[in-house]
């Protein structure tokens, strides 16, 4: 079980970390697109393009840290007013409805993402599938860190 946790932990800390990286780089481009609008007076306009792309991107990827640490929006006043032996099936039905919305994500994502596979990116001249698959990636990238937060969740209780 152990050797599973540390697994999933790794898979969250790399997607954390590639999100944050993702984000800067991203930074990166939105400020050369600065440059070359005032600076230059000609916009590079794929590296807007490109920087959208990458927050879309980081933000899905952080999910799993977002989920592992418990803050994505909690329930905790609503599960405080239940008693103890109520509030762990909260937990669980919370966990549950979570990683469905998950694999729905998954499951659709993919599904969007092969049917834009022919459409091509404005200014880039790639597929519009590397956008889309942020989705069903994002997603499954997630499940490790719910089922942490859910284990730790577990441990805690009373």
């Amino acid at each position: 079980m152990r050797h599973v946790e540390a697994w999933a932990e790794g898979v969250v800390r790399l997607t954390h970390n590639l999100a944050a990286l993702l984000l800067a780089v991203a930074t990166g481009l939105v400020f050369f697109q600065v440059v070359t609008r005032f600076g230059l007076g000609h916009a590079a306009g794929w590296s807007e393009i490109l920087a959208r792309g990458l927050i879309i991107w980081s933000t899905l990827l952080v999910a799993a840290a977002g989920f592992r640490l418990g803050a994505m929006i909690p329930i905790d006043f609503i599960r405080g007013l239940l008693p103890a032996r109520a509030q762990i099936w909260v937990i669980r039905l919370v966990t549950l409805l979570t990683l469905i919305l998950l694999a729905v994500l998954v499951w659709q994502g993919w599904s969007m993402t092969l049917r834009v596979q022919a459409q091509r990116v404005a200014m880039l001249g790639t597929s519009m599938s590397w956008f889309y698959a942020a989705i069903p990636l994002g997603a499954l990238m997630a499940i490790p860190g719910v089922l942490l937060r859910h284990v730790e969740q577990e441990r805690e209780r009373p």
